[in-house]
């Protein structure tokens, strides 16, 4: 028996109702990957399996009443943003099936800033700023199917020319209020620092194509303004606590379902950072590890006083650029997710076996 579990309230325990084993589709019909769901320690999941449309504005959408977030901010929701929040039952130039479990939708993230020369201020929020200080836990773990759309629609009717520039994908907040000045941000860029395992010290590298991704996590301060604590020894001074990818190889590129999952830890004075990617149908890679105490040339000091996790976490709000001479060159993009987790152990996460 297949089943897809309703998703659970924000920041409390999810209890699945079935048995573990599952079925799951994999890159084309003929595969199939199983996946798996401990019942313990998820703190938030949603499989988007509710309809929000794109072109009806609705104040209070289905993400609020039947996904659990505390909070939604995109055009289709309070009419501004430069970004829809919605989920669908199909993606344009997308034939194969979805990667969650026994899923029939998605959320789509359709970030505007080509269009409208300006960065988006869009997003899903977890957490509330009047609740308690780690309802995002100083040691928590991400994981979500990432899809990147690039389709040239034959019929110029549903073409979705994705293209990445730079900008933040989880941003939390201490006191959950924004801007905020976090313990870390996870960012995504097309041109990003990255330190490759066996080079002696970072470099900028720019992508070849904008329908390509690098990950970046930078390792902030919650003080105002904020002071960097992560420390890659060996990069510039006004670069070494930015995080990037140490596998190059291994990243997120168009019209191809990745599973993403990250780790922060802040909870302790000892900083830490790590990110997976894992194609589907493929293997998982560990494309980022940054572990004070562990990773050669690099330090993560927390003070006492900044140890700790966040009130709030938003996704994605800002990408592209504001400052009007750099926004000219933003490009728009529609991404999509599929099973997006939160959980206080990597246990506890869906595992998705070949």
């Amino acid at each position: 028996m297949t089943f897809k579990p309703r998703t659970c309230a924000a920041i409390r325990t999810l209890f699945w109702l079935v048995p573990a084993a599952v079925v799951l589709a994999a890159a084309t019909p003929a595969r199939a990957q199983q996946v798996q769901q401990s019942a313990h320690g998820l703190l938030f999941f949603d499989d988007f399996e509710y309809e929000v449309k794109r072109d009806v504005i609705d104040p209070r959408p289905p993400f609020l009443t039947q996904g659990k977030w505390s909070g939604v901010k995109s055009i289709n929701s309070v009419g501004r943003g430069a970004g829809y929040l919605y989920t669908v039952e199909r993606i344009p130039g997308y034939q194969a099936k979805f990667p969650g479990r026994n899923s029939q939708r998605v959320l789509a993230i359709e970030a505007l800033p080509g269009k409208f020369q300006t960065q988006t201020d869009f997003y899903l929020r977890l957490g509330d700023a009047r609740g308690p200080t780690d309802q995002i836990p100083g040691n928590v773990w991400f994981q979500f199917w990432f899809y990147l759309n690039h389709y040239d629609d034959p019929q110029d009717k549903e073409d979705q020319l994705s293209g990445i520039t730079n900008g933040k994908f989880l941003y939390p907040s201490p006191n959950g209020i924004y801007p905020a000045h976090p313990r870390w941000l996870f960012t995504i860029h097309h041109s990003s620092q990255v330190w490759i395992k066996g080079e002696e010290r970072p470099r900028i590298y720019e992508l070849p194509s904008y329908r390509e991704l690098l990950f970046q996590c930078e390792g902030l301060g919650s003080g105002n303004p904020p002071v960097p604590f992560a420390n890659i020894h060996k990069a510039a001074e006004w670069d070494r606590w930015k995080l990037g990818q140490m596998d190059i190889d291994t990243r997120i590129v168009a019209n191809h379902w990745f599973l993403v999952k990250l780790h922060f830890d802040t909870s302790t004075t000892s900083g830490r950072y790590e990110a997976w990617l894992q194609p589907m149908g493929g293997k998982m890679v560990k494309v980022a590890e940054y572990i004070d105490g562990v990773t050669p040339s690099f330090s993560w000091k927390i003070p006492p006083e900044h140890v700790g996790g966040h009130k709030t976490l938003c996704m994605p709000t800002t990408l592209g650029a504001f400052i009007p001479e750099r926004a000219k060159n933003n490009r728009d993009c529609w991404i999509y997710l599929d099973d997006f987790a939160m959980a206080s152990g990597e246990d506890q996460l869906p595992r998705y076996d070949q």
